[in-house]
């Protein structure tokens, strides 16, 4: 793999090799499914990235420069991967406080300084000058200049944030450690505790995973088929089970279709239509699933081990990529 790396604020042109999927011996923990032309990004261990531009016929294995130096030294693992809705502008964060951006619909990768050492889980860009990310320790790190400068953000509990997802550009939803729920009203500036939080009891199990089917319907995902909803615009949440005891990794809506998608442990893959049951879609994989995307029909899921499914009829079927 013949690839460029560059020191910080300096541009790196991501040349990769062709392949059918990822290398089993890696991980995968985000995708994006690029806005406007439906192209599929994956990040994972070990600073990987795969690229897709015909709904994964063909594949771009390639890696990202997350340390100066050469390819040995990029170690760092890939968490999340998101794009501004003009897709072009686009984020990628993992280990250490690694954030790196593109603004060329991921052709070329810049890395930047997050200003912490702390892993981030994950990824929200509101457009193609806001973002924020979270992780490890409490972590909340916000850019409103397309990633020039990042600010860290006071949160109201120091344990592990895992998710974030925004229903406009004020309003957002973190799930974390202790089935903590914490809401923003003003882009990420300021944030306050919902639900949850109680750092003192060690049996309750964290929340992974967050998502709003529309403002006001919710669902928070955690261990063992625990969730919780709610229908008032995420002001009280209500205890919810799925079908079975799967650990909830992912939730993505299929606007099309307005299903909610939930996966996790074991491969096991649910969704409910709008107002609906969960049902239990054919299992594709016994890997874990990590991270889902929905654009029209077309779905994609990535997971441990390479594990790539794609659908291109709103989930009747995932095909396992080999």
């Amino acid at each position: 793999m013949i690839l460029a790396f560059v020191a910080v604020g300096a541009r790196a042109d991501i040349a990769g090799e062709k392949t059918t999927g990822a290398p089993p011996y890696l991980n995968l923990f985000g995708v994006a499914l690029r806005p406007n032309d439906g192209a599929i990004l994956a990040v994972g261990s070990k600073a990987l990235l795969m690229t897709s531009t015909d709904h994964g016929k063909i594949w771009t294995q390639a890696t990202l420069p997350v340390r100066p130096g050469g390819e040995l030294f990029q170690d760092a693992d890939l968490y999340s991967i998101r794009f501004a809705p003009d897709g072009k502008t686009g984020f990628v964060v993992g280990e250490g406080g690694t954030v790196l951006r593109t603004t060329d619909g991921g052709s070329t990768w810049k890395r930047l300084d997050s200003g912490t050492t702390k892993s981030l889980f994950k990824l929200a860009v509101l457009d193609e000058k806001t973002a924020l990310a979270v992780g490890n320790d409490g972590i909340i790190i916000r850019t409103d200049d397309g990633g020039d400068h990042w600010k860290t953000i006071k949160s109201p509990k120091d344990i592990v944030l895992f998710d974030i997802t925004f229903t406009d550009k004020n309003t957002g939803w973190i799930a974390a450690e202790f089935s903590t729920v914490l809401n923003t009203t003003d882009g990420g500036q300021t944030w306050n505790l919902v639900t949850g939080g109680n750092t003192a009891d060690f049996t309750i199990g964290p929340y992974f995973t967050i998502n709003f089917v529309d403002p006001q319907h919710a669902v928070v995902g955690g261990l063992a088929g625990e969730m919780a909803t709610s229908d008032d615009g995420g002001k009280t949440w209500k205890p919810s089970k799925l079908p079975d005891q799967v650990g909830a990794y992912a939730f993505a809506v299929d606007t099309n279709n307005k299903k909610m998608w939930v996966a996790g442990t074991g491969g096991r893959t649910f969704s409910e239509p709008e107002g609906g049951q969960w049902q239990e879609a054919s299992r594709a994989t016994f890997n874990d699933i990590t991270d889902i995307a929905f654009s029209g029909n077309a779905g994609v899921m990535v997971g441990l081990n390479g594990t790539i499914l794609l659908t291109d009829n709103a989930g009747e079927k995932w095909q396992a990529v080999q």
